[in-house]
């Protein structure tokens, strides 16, 4: 998709709210290019994802990144090194990729993620990007409570076992399935008007902790809903059976819905029991 690059004013726009969120958290999240930089880059992100002796990504790759232009972050919160963020941009004209990003355990809940998120949009809009891509577990309620409902990004595509198996302690052992999702950079990312659902009619279920088998929609559905678990992390190291069941009822549902023209129009977290995909056709 090819867009004119936005006004300077909308850049030094941005730029700000980036700032402000960063002040307001007591958070500094610069570009990083020094090897003893990068270095911290990796620790902290193997760190997060608990793969000791092994990076999640190593400090030669985020060199070669940093020296083709693409922007490392890193995120201090006071002297301490919290988190960090790495992506790289595709041929002239696509979104930039947010691969990764990440926070240390005692910095979730914080806001941290919104501030990264908004110095990652900044970036790309001073470089004449408009648009920005990632994925993520489609599991995770709290992700995509924030993808959605806190960005305003669009779940554009579904990836069955995307990354093939992985190794990290937070995926071994289960399906690498991501969503796909699309970020609108000239959206005003405070502004939010996504649904909530009430009115979807059930293509998953919670049934007392563990899925319905999918229901594929009937002629005459206006609104779907998906739901998923409250706390698939939990829920791996609990019972990882009934988890690997979510990851293939979902996976069955989205799979058809997505590949059929539905949309996912909104996220809502159903505290404290599960959250709920809401998808459309148009």
């Amino acid at each position: 998709m090819t867009r004119l690059a936005p006004p300077r004013s909308f850049v030094l726009e941005a730029e700000h709210m980036a700032d402000a969120r960063c002040a307001d958290l007591g958070l500094d999240i610069r570009e990083v290019h020094a090897p003893e930089d990068l270095h911290t880059v990796s620790q902290v992100l193997s760190r997060i994802w608990r793969t000791p002796g092994t990076p999640i990504i190593d400090h030669a790759v985020l060199t070669a990144m940093t020296h083709a232009g693409n922007p490392v972050f890193l995120a201090r919160h006071g002297t301490e090194a919290v988190g960090a963020a790495v992506g790289f941009c595709g041929p002239a004209g696509s979104p930039f990729h947010s691969h990764i990003v990440g926070f240390l355990p005692d910095s979730a809940g914080r806001g941290f993620g919104h501030a990264i998120k908004l110095r990652q949009r900044a970036w790309c809009l001073e470089n004449g990007i408009v648009e920005m891509t990632w994925t993520y577990d489609p599991l995770v309620c709290r992700n995509a409570h924030f993808n959605i409902s806190r960005l305003g990004a669009v779940p554009i595509d579904y990836l069955p076992d995307f990354y093939g198996q992985m190794t990290d302690s937070i995926n071994a052992g289960e399906l690498s399935d991501r969503m796909l999702i699309l970020w609108d950079l000239t959206c005003d990312p405070t502004a939010r008007s996504w649904e909530t659902g009430d009115d979807a009619t059930p293509a998953v279920e919670d049934r007392g902790g563990a899925p319905t088998p999918y229901a594929p929609p009937v002629v005459g559905t206006e609104s779907l809903g998906v739901a998923v678990p409250w706390d698939i992390e939990a829920l791996r190291r609990e019972d990882p059976v009934r988890a690997h069941t979510w990851r293939l009822a979902t996976r069955e549902a989205f799979t058809d819905l997505l590949g059929n023209g539905w949309r996912i129009t909104g996220f809502s977290r159903r505290s404290p029991h599960h959250g709920q995909y809401v998808l459309r056709r148009p």
